[in-house]
Order: C-alpha cells, then structure tokens, then sequence
C-alpha cells in the first residue's frame, strides 16, 4: 500500500534527520536518495509499478493532478507522523523517457535550533542578538542554498521571543518553521497573495518583528525598507555570495545607497560545514550517533557604520575555521570542498 510505504519512508527519513527525499526514475526501477547534511545517499530501489503509485498517491495528497505528467508540478500537504507534524513540499519534474521523478522537501514542526547551538564561535552571534534587542531595522542573512539561512533567522527571532515576548509575523513561500507563538502566513500566487500584499496588511497588524522569507524582486525590497524605516524589525534572507555580495545585490534589486544606509542594521553571511567524528575519523555518519549535530555554522557578520566602510569582516569564516581546525572541530580539507 502506498500510504504504508509512506509512512516507512518518513519514519526512516526522521531519523536519519533528511531533509529532502528524492524518487529518480531509473531505466527499470527507481531509487529512492535522501539529501543527509547535504550528502545525497541512496537509500534504496524500488520497481516501476511501486514508485509510480507512490508518486500518484502522494500527489493526490497534495491536491495536485494526478493526470498531469508533462508539465512539472508542484505541492504540498501536512501528515502526523509520532504526533509530530511534517509538512512536505512535492515538485515533479518528467524525464525523457517518461517517467516522473519527485523530490519531497521535508519541513518539521519544533525542529528550530536554539541560535547560540548553531555555532561553536558565539562572538558574531552575540553582536547580532545585541543589535536587534533593542534596535528597529533590516537585517539579513545569507548564503548558499542549504547554508542554514532560515533556520538561522528563526533561531534569532526565537531568542528575542523568549528574552522579550514579541508578536513575530513571518511571511513566507511556504513556512519552513512551524512555531506556535508566531503568527505565520504563507504566499498564494494564484490567489493573489504575494510578498508585496501580505506585507502590505501586515504592517496594519502590529508586528514587533517581521519575518520575510526572501528578498528577491525590487518590490518586495521597497517594502521591507518601508517596514525598517517605520519602527519594526525586519529579518529576511538573500542569495548572495559574500558581506560585499549583499550589498551588491540590493543594489541590483534597485536599492538607493541612502535608504540602505538609514535602515539596515546588520548583514551576515554564513557556510555549513560537516564536523570531525572522532569514531567516523572525519564526516559523522548517517547512522553514527556520537554527534547530536552533524554539521554547524560559521558566521560572519557586519552592523551599522561597519558595513559602509569595512565591508569585510576581521573575524573571518576562513579564521574560525582554522581555530576550528586547532580546537578538533574540522578536518583541514573541509574549507577548500565547502
């Protein structure tokens, strides 16, 4: 039964701690991988006919339609699996030969890392909860895709919800982090709900703190100005490569160096990086259980006037890492791979 086979998969993808599971067809089965911090691992095969009435079932689930197989589609639904709910995001894509492949993005409720467990270096940590304690303003993250940036940015929020209880609104394409205290609200395109209209209302609901999943068009930017400039603070992230490279693409997105100058407050960049199993000697493992975490961040990070007139950052990545070196955390071959 596809649901049974469901259910095994996402059990075995929990524990494992996956964060994505991909079906690919194959010329006479399909394999079944899953994204395990940020290795892609194949888990197992399965046949023709077995995938195939996984996939269909899956996207009925998630209302999408089942008869469709040429154009890619996309999803999503929620399931209760040991009372924890899962939210998983569908997209299919059709490969030449005719077959559907199917990647699941898995989404878990309470699965926020605590913000000061999310680095074994808290200096760059400590500035950025200190700077939005009491301050208004923009503040971003960014970084690779995978880098961590979401689940950065809602452990900042939740540190300043438990320090000072705030209301916290995120508006995001769909919700990553399921938190009860937040008021959260996902985008509908096709009902007209975009970043721009959700913004628009929020600013009316009297957020303390705005979260905005990403900044990727020049409205959405305008906005998030407009909200910094009057009163909140806004969290979001941006796909950019370096501190420099933050700035260089807002500019892109039609930001004046004036409005960035009287409302952002902080920029930050971070890599993930795989720590030293002294059992595995080296990367921890799938199945290993001596590390709780597999993997941390490294921060870098820039406020105010810094940000104009430095541009980049004394307390480097590449400097943690060779203290991380020093301290056990890494291998020296990470940096250069990552």
């Amino acid at each position: 039964m596809p649901q049974q086979k469901l259910i095994q998969l996402l059990a075995s993808a929990k524990e494992l701690h996956a964060s994505d599971i991909h079906l690919s067809p194959q010329r006479d089965n399909y394999h079944c991988y899953f994204r395990l911090n940020g290795d892609f691992c194949l888990m197992e095969a399965y046949s023709l006919t077995e995938a195939q009435k996984l996939i269909t079932y899956l996207k009925f689930q998630a209302s999408m339609d089942i008869g469709e197989k040429r154009r890619p589609q996309t999803g999503q639904y929620e399931i209760l699996l040991d009372h924890q709910k899962i939210s998983l995001r569908l997209s299919t894509l059709l490969d030449k030969s005719g077959l559907e492949s199917l990647v699941i993005r898995l989404f878990s409720e309470g699965d926020i890392l605590p913000f000061y467990k999310s680095t074994p270096f808290l200096h760059h940590c400590l500035q950025m909860f200190q700077n939005t304690e009491k301050n208004s303003g923009l503040l971003l993250f960014s970084g690779k895709t995978g880098s961590g940036k979401s689940s950065s940015m809602y452990g900042l929020a939740e540190l300043l919800y438990q320090t000072h209880t705030r209301k916290v609104i995120t508006i995001e394409n769909p919700v990553e982090h399921y938190h009860q205290a937040f008021l959260q609200i996902e985008i509908n395109e096709k009902a007209g709900l975009t970043y721009q209209e959700i913004l628009r209302e929020v600013l009316r609901h009297d957020p303390d703190i705005i979260i905005i999943g990403e900044i990727r068009d020049n409205e959405t930017a305008q906005m998030a100005i407009r909200a910094a400039l009057t009163g909140h603070l806004v969290l979001s992230t941006v796909h950019a490569g370096s501190l420099k490279g933050i700035l260089n693409r807002l500019t892109e997105l039609g930001l004046s160096k004036s409005d960035l100058a009287e409302s952002l407050i902080g920029i930050s960049h971070q890599r993930i990086f795989s720590l030293y199993c002294p059992l595995c000697a080296g990367k921890c493992q799938p199945y290993c259980t001596h590390l709780k975490e597999k993997r941390t961040v490294l921060y870098e990070y820039l406020e105010h006037d810094a940000i104009w007139k430095q541009q980049t950052c004394a307390l480097s990545i590449a400097r943690q890492f060779r203290k991380g070196v020093c301290y056990g955390y890494f291998k020296t071959q990470s940096l250069e791979r990552r």
